[in-house]
């Protein structure tokens, strides 16, 4: 039976840290997901149904977590005693939020211009590179110990995440449209 006091490092057997092994990752995810999927209990208890539910949730949550940046650095911070609330949690950088508004027009414009595939393709290239500079900010701040300004690299990732999700989605409409 799984422990479900377990931190998601721990289930996995990773090191208690941002950078994670991928392949070590996806490896124990296919393990426990084989050992613990409610088809193997279909025979089994109600409790045990049950309990191979509630495990497979907890794998694919905690896989799901691990995978993405933004979702692996917040649990980072909420092992370490941070807390987050979606409903108010948002930073108050108005140079930042301004150069979010920028980017964000830069994108609405992409169809006007000469080649909206390259100029697209400069914006996403921006936006990956701004995603990994807040990447190694929280991965400094976290090491320091400055939980606050790492917390802040965590609000600001959630903008490059739907960003990045915006100008893959303009891509897309982009090349359907054109090929």
């Amino acid at each position: 039976m799984l422990d479900f006091k377990q931190s998601y490092f721990e289930l996995f057997g990773l090191p208690e840290k941002f950078d994670i092994d991928f392949t070590k990752l996806n490896e124990k995810f296919r393990e426990l997901q084989a050992k613990y999927h409610p088809d193997r209990f279909v025979n089994g208890s109600d409790n045990e149904r049950l309990v191979a539910v509630q495990t497979t949730g907890l794998i694919n949550e905690a896989n799901e977590t691990l995978k993405s940046s933004r979702l692996r650095a917040r649990y980072l911070l909420t092992l370490k005693g941070v807390d987050f609330d979606d409903e108010i949690d948002t930073t108050s950088d108005g140079a930042f939020l301004m150069h979010q508004m920028e980017i964000r027009e830069a994108l609405e414009e992409v169809s006007n211009e000469q080649d909206p595939l390259a100029r697209i393709d400069d914006i996403a290239q921006e936006i990956s590179g701004e995603a990994d500079a807040l990447k190694d900010d929280f991965v400094e701040q976290l090491e320091l110990g400055n939980l606050d300004a790492a917390k802040e690299a965590v609000l600001k990732m959630k903008f490059f995440e739907r960003l990045c999700q915006e100008s893959k989605s303009i891509t897309e409409k982009l090349e359907d449209e054109l090929f």
